[in-house]
């Protein structure tokens, strides 16, 4: 599965490269301009917009699957990441805060 952001915007999805996915708003064909979102999932899903013209003597590109396309967030490539930076931030907004506060009260007894 390939995660991709804001999945049920686009109608169209094309392997670019390793690192490019590119969402077409709708499916490409000939003489025709088409939007599209370039996806860099190895760069924290940052994107690029732009507009494709296909004319008569392009080759149009083959969509994935729609079953290999999900916008579940678990299939991030960078999940790992997110669950490390939360973990961290969490120690620091509550453990901290409490071992503070525990001290405090064993003052007054």
């Amino acid at each position: 599965m390939i995660y991709v952001p804001n999945k049920d915007n686009y109608k169209c999805f094309v392997v670019q490269s390793e690192e490019v996915i590119r969402a077409y708003e709708d499916i490409p064909n000939y003489n025709t301009n088409v939007n599209y979102r370039d996806y860099y999932i190895r760069s924290d899903y940052i994107y690029r917009e732009g507009t494709q013209q296909f004319g008569t003597y392009t080759t149009l590109p083959t969509c994935l699957p729609s079953d290999t396309i999900t916008s579940n967030f678990y299939y991030r490539l960078d999940f790992d990441k997110i669950l490390v930076i939360f973990i961290i931030l969490a120690i620091i907004c509550v453990l901290l805060p409490l071992k503070i506060v525990m001290r405090f009260f064993r003052r007054f007894q």
